[in-house]
């Protein structure tokens, strides 16, 4: 444990809580109070905060994400440190056009309707392919969307609009990546 630790912002507190708890976490107790510079109990607590949903309200908090339907995204932590440092980028200055979007707590609060659930799935296959088209085999990025193409997600999803996937992953990597 650090002899003594620092005030946390918000937005460090929930990058803390998600990393211990993110299904496909990285870091370790240890791990994540040393980078944070806190301590076990304060991440206790950040975690206990996040998971009954209680972020800092400043005064740009919107009553709606009160509301038990509303899932809150945390925001990758490369994001935020962007945002911190005013990095000039496009996808950042996108999410601050968001209504939804809690830069205190650096989190995306989101009701999802179904049209929007289905704007989702159907954008899919072709985000799929996007990445196929501009990442080269091998990048951590590449080697995803390749896995995604065969999780049952993928196959239900390209089932539900009628897409052949396997010939589509097939027609991509010809395509994209000829000589593989």
């Amino acid at each position: 444990m650090p002899a003594q630790t620092k005030m946390l912002l918000p937005h460090e507190r929930v990058q803390a809580a998600w990393r211990l708890l993110e299904p496909d976490t990285r870091g370790t107790i240890a791990s994540i109070c040393k980078r944070f510079d806190m301590s076990e109990a304060q991440l206790k607590r950040a975690v206990s905060d996040f998971q009954k949903c209680r972020f800092t309200k400043s005064k740009n908090w919107n009553p709606v994400w009160d509301r038990p339907d509303t899932i809150h995204h945390v925001v990758d932590t490369s994001v935020m440190v962007d945002i911190e440092k005013g990095a000039n980028k496009g996808s950042d200055i996108d999410l601050f056009m968001d209504p939804d979007f809690d830069p205190t707590n650096g989190l995306l609060h989101k009701q999802w309707t179904g049209m929007d659930k289905e704007a989702l799935f159907e954008g899919l296959p072709f985000r799929i392919l996007e990445i196929l088209r501009d990442a080269r085999p091998g990048d951590e990025l590449y080697q995803e969307a390749i896995a995604f193409t065969d999780c049952p997600l993928f196959k239900v999803i390209c089932k539900a609009y009628g897409i052949d996937c396997d010939l589509l992953i097939q027609s991509a990597l010809e395509i994209t990546k000829a000589d593989i």
